[in-house]
């Protein structure tokens, strides 16, 4: 009988085991590195399904979860111990999202819709955002054409508001600014709100506005949590809630309209795990790349409570399951009610690794948020500082398992839509908050730049900031007895750093060999250029490849690896792969980052 060895069930054996366990899973599963079938776009997880059951969790047990529980889950689970472990000795790669196309991107889905970056949106549409237009095209929030009719209302606590219905029967939730903050958390809630929408996610129509208390009716079934319980809401209600918060010229007070997101609300969308009850959530939402990579646009809009009850999932009327980003009143410099603390993306509210240092100091280590001035440069914009950031290592005050996966990939591609964002974008987007002080406006805009440019350096110069490939043929090049003669085909791209001014275009040049069936061919080259003559030794591709008897479709897919010189360094190789046919037009098949 074969006698099989068992590791000792000791801290180490169970460390080895863990380790075994995560190299074996990590070096399973691979697949294609492109397709010759039409490239994935959309996922089709909006087929009809019956509606899934309600889910809930508390807000505060959703904080303790994740900050204590899910933080001591980890280390128990082997599978993590040994990806950790295997990735610090670098005998394992990082996990990689595993809903992205041969192109390394995800797909339109329930999720996430391709906006900006893909499919450039001018300032004008991008102040617009989700928001419904009214005849002058100007996003429009609730109806002024009669009294709002008050349904139920939030009045103690940090978020204070109401919910309203208007005369087109729309339902809304006023929002309203900390009285100590005026502007703050409406501005930021708006702001943040049009810059997630461009970049692609699914969130509410989010208006500024203005309303006389005497416009405010109350319904007849409205109610409030009294003293001894829920009573119905008086008048008495409404004008404690309101008596705090100053009058503009016209008596109208200032507030958030986030209108109401159609379909049946489901709960909390979760960052781990599927949805029970979905048979289109196929994914496990910490594998999604649009969930890792939201990772970094909440550290340029300093997101600090993104979490999974911020998040809503709704059953539509197509009956499917759409997802939300909700709630964004704690982003930029704002903290709900109040304002950001120097503490807000520099450590969780618990967090180990801070903790840990401090302890093994014996009290000598700072944290280096301690020294940092508090005092916010404008009430309407809260603390909010670039000076400071440091795109790497911003967290969130509370763990977020989908954070906590993003590998260089997917960090690369949530810098890219943060780096969609001209100056001019953000000036329209900011202007949509209608500050009073064009002082404020101005400096929250520049911090908001000098973020966005921070956030591009950092993760440009961990992945190779090409992208947007193509192939293209050139102009004609010669006339034969009438006949238009043309060069060769040209692989296309861009050149991210420099498209946002991040390098001179005149500072970075670009090595690439061609490759077939993993032999190089022809010689390497360099060229200053980001269109690339697909030749072999002067012999366009095309015909190379007949020459060497190339015939059937797999024997005709060419790799290029790219590189990037920029300070005399070279970057790691993006390996771009063309399907060349004997008489279609070549195209892009596939796409490898390293």
């Amino acid at each position: 009988m074969m006698r099989v060895r068992v590791l000792p069930s000791t801290p180490l054996g169970l460390l080895l085991a863990g380790l075994f366990v995560g190299l074996a899973v990590g070096g399973c599963g691979s697949t294609s590195p492109y397709t010759l079938g039409p490239i994935q776009t959309t996922d089709p997880d909006d087929r009809p399904t019956d509606r899934p059951e309600q889910t809930r969790e508390s807000m505060y047990w959703d904080r303790v979860d994740m900050s204590v529980f899910h933080q001591l889950e980890k280390p128990l689970n082997l599978n993590w111990t040994g990806r950790t472990v295997g990735r610090a000795l670098g005998l394992a790669a990082p996990d990689p999202a595993d809903n992205v196309n041969v192109l390394d991107e995800p797909p339109n889905s329930s999720w996430y819709k391709r906006r900006h970056f893909y499919d450039e949106m001018s300032p004008r549409e991008l102040a617009v955002g989700p928001n419904e237009r009214d005849t002058t095209g100007v996003a429009a929030g609730p109806a002024q054409t009669a009294p709002w009719t008050v349904t139920s209302g939030k009045f103690q606590g940090a978020a204070r508001g109401f919910e309203i219905k208007d005369a087109r029967g729309d339902r809304y939730l006023i929002k309203l600014d900390g009285p100590k903050w005026p502007e703050l958390t409406t501005s930021a809630e708006v702001i943040s709100t049009k810059i997630l929408y461009g970049a692609g996610y699914h969130v509410p129509q989010n208006t500024i506005t203005r309303f006389a208390p005497d416009q405010l009716r109350i319904a007849d079934d409205a109610m409030v949590n009294g003293t001894s319980g829920r009573r119905p809401m008086t008048r008495e209600d409404l004008r404690a809630l309101l008596k705090p918060y100053d009058r503009g010229p016209d008596g109208t007070i200032r507030g958030l309209a986030s209108k109401y997101v159609e379909g049946e609300p489901l709960g909390p969308i979760f960052f781990r795990g599927t949805r029970d009850g979905d048979p289109n959530d196929r994914v496990r939402h910490e594998q999604r790349r649009e969930l890792r990579g939201l990772r970094v646009l909440s550290a340029w809009l300093n997101d600090a409570d993104r979490r999974h009850a911020n998040t809503l999932a709704v059953y539509t009327d197509e009956q499917y399951v759409k997802h939300y980003l909700l709630d964004m009143g704690s982003t930029l410099g704002a903290n709900a009610s109040g304002v950001h603390t120097p503490i807000y993306g520099q450590a969780y509210l618990i967090d180990q690794r801070k903790i840990t240092s401090a302890l093994f100091s014996l009290g000598a280590y700072r944290f280096p948020w301690w020294g940092y001035d508090p005092t916010p440069s404008y009430e309407s914009v809260g603390y909010f500082r670039a000076d400071v950031f440091r795109p790497g290592e911003w967290v969130p005050t509370y763990p977020n398992p989908a954070f906590e996966k993003m590998t260089d990939r997917d960090g690369y591609w949530g810098a890219k839509l943060v780096m969609s964002f001209t100056d001019e974008d953000l000036e329209a987007i900011v202007a949509t908050a209608r500050m009073s002080n064009p002082d404020a406006e101005a400096h929250l805009t520049d911090v908001l730049r000098k973020r966005r440019d921070k956030i591009g350096r950092h993760w440009f110069d961990k992945v190779n900031p090409l992208d947007r490939f193509a192939v293209t043929t050139s102009i004609p090049v010669a006339e034969t007895e009438g006949e238009a003669s043309t060069g060769p085909a040209r692989l296309t791209f861009d050149d991210l750093a420099v498209e946002g001014g991040l390098a001179p275009a005149t500072a970075r040049t670009y090595a690439y060999r061609m490759h077939l069936d993993d032999t190089a061919i022809g010689n390497a080259r360099s060229t200053a250029s980001t269109h690339l003559p697909l030749t072999v030794n002067g012999v366009p591709l095309r015909r190379a490849l007949d020459r060497r008897g190339r015939s059937a479709p797999e024997a005709r897919v060419v790799r290029i690896d790219l590189r990037t010189r920029h300070d005399g360094s070279l970057s790691d190789a993006t390996r771009v792969y063309l399907h060349i046919p004997s008489s279609e037009s070549p195209r892009v098949v596939g796409l490898d980052r390293e």
